[in-house]
């Protein structure tokens, strides 16, 4: 009579699993139901492979829970599970406990252009669910006094992240672009802001830098209608044409009415406004204007700029 041999009991159970992976996963990676369409969901920190099988099959990402928990414990994935959003093929059982494996969470390409104050940056992160709420953020900047340093530029953020993780990315790329050396304070910081607004061509960043240098020097008020529009929207909203009238608006932002440099950025500069506060054209300009084409004409003198403004308003 042959001599069979009792397998042990753990080693019994690894066959088991193993056996069970092959049909079930065989199965359904030949003929998955319904294969192609994706489900955006969030694992959370501290979920058990359990806890996330259960979710992404009452979600319908996957048909089987417990072929999930197989793959995931002969991967070795169930141990290593990244929390954050991801977005799923529906009734992909292994391309899902792979991704879960590899932390491959989905994150939106969000692209931040320079000139953009907090508030419109805040509603473009809620628009696209990046945060929850565009007035929570907002609020942070203030409090944090964070205005001027969410760094424009293009972004790969998570849905659903909270306001501080969003804020310190943010925050991390200013100084990872704008290095200890380059010397960026906080008053370079506010006349870049400037700058950012006024400027339509790159090349006329550092003689509008000029001019606002010199007028520090003279102690001249630096009449910049940016600063007007930022007092009157409040960084919420921007003001299309700024009247006489509106010059008189009663703001420590308003650099018609007050002399010196406003309380803080009323946006966030690019690198090349940057550069052009830290460096400014030596010029003799006091003035300038925008010519209606997209540029500006520059003065040394108030009675050049009048006379300026006076022929070509006849055109």
């Amino acid at each position: 009579m042959p001599d069979f041999k009792i397998l042990p009991l753990s080693l019994m159970k690894r066959w088991v699993l193993a056996v069970t992976a092959v049909l079930t996963f065989g199965f359904f990676f030949f003929f998955p139901p319904f294969a192609g369409e994706e489900i955006l969901v969030r694992v959370e920190k501290g979920e058990s492979a359990k806890a996330v099988g259960r979710k992404l099959k009452d979600q319908g990402v996957i048909p089987s829970s417990t072929l999930f928990l197989v793959l995931a414990s002969i991967t070795g994935a169930s141990r290593n599970i990244h929390y954050g959003p991801y977005q799923f093929e529906k009734n992909r059982t292994w391309k899902t406990v792979r991704k879960l494996a590899l932390g491959q969470t989905y994150s939106i390409k969000v692209s931040i252009p320079e000139g953009w104050a907090a508030y419109t940056i805040a509603q473009r992160l809620a628009s696209e669910g990046i945060i929850q709420d565009a007035e929570s953020f907002a609020a942070l900047v203030d409090e944090r006094q964070l205005e001027g340093r969410l760094f424009p530029s293009t972004y790969f953020l998570e849905p659903g992240s909270d306001n501080e993780t969003i804020l310190n990315i943010f925050v991390n790329q200013f100084n990872k672009a704008c290095p200890p050396e380059m010397r960026v304070s906080s008053a370079v910081l506010i006349l870049a802001s400037i700058i950012e607004r006024e400027a339509a061509a790159d090349d006329e960043r550092p003689l509008i830098s000029s001019v606002y240098h010199n007028r520090l020097k003279k102690r001249m008020p630096l009449e910049a209608d940016p600063t007007v529009q930022y007092a009157i929207g409040k960084g919420r909203t921007w003001k299309e044409r700024v009247f006489y009238k509106d010059l008189k608006f009663k703001s420590p932002y308003n650099t018609y009415r007050n002399l010196g440099l406003p309380p803080g950025p009323i946006c966030s500069p690019g690198l090349k406004s940057i550069q052009a506060a830290l460096n400014p054209a030596p010029t003799p300009y006091l003035y300038f204007v925008a010519d209606g084409a997209g540029r500006h004409q520059f003065f040394k003198d108030h009675k050049s700029h009048l006379l300026w403004q006076k022929q070509n308003r006849k055109k």
